[in-house]
């Protein structure tokens, strides 16, 4: 039971006792479907409590935070990404720094210092 998914849990359940709270006789739609949303929110929050992976769903970092960038339409994550913002993080400075594009240093041949001696 990671911390974070317990508070999300409270935050979501408050949030839902207020807006039940503030209903009126004849509730409109949006407000029945943002009660809705928030009730989702508190069941999944609750679900992941007693899980053995976290929110991340990683193996690594199970109860790390979740990538922002996840299941965003507008700015999607390239294939192979999880929601793990830790692997993630590795994954991007691995790709911003690819292998072949650092500097070849030529090493020194020590065979050199021995014939000249």
């Amino acid at each position: 039971m990671g911390y974070a998914n317990l508070r999300e849990l409270q935050t979501a359940l408050t949030t839902a006792s207020d807006l039940a709270s503030a209903l009126q006789s004849a509730p409109t739609r949006r407000d029945a479907d943002q009660l809705v949303d928030v009730l989702r929110q508190a069941l999944t929050a609750a679900g992941s409590l007693g899980a053995e992976t976290g929110p991340t769903g990683c193996a690594l970092h199970p109860h790390g935070a979740v990538d922002p960038l996840h299941g965003d339409p507008e700015d999607p994550l390239p294939p192979g990404y999880g929601k793990c913002l830790l692997c993630n993080d590795r994954r991007r400075r691995a790709d911003a720094h690819p292998p072949h594009s650092r500097p070849y240093a030529r090493p020194h041949p020590r065979w050199r210092r021995h014939l000249s001696a």
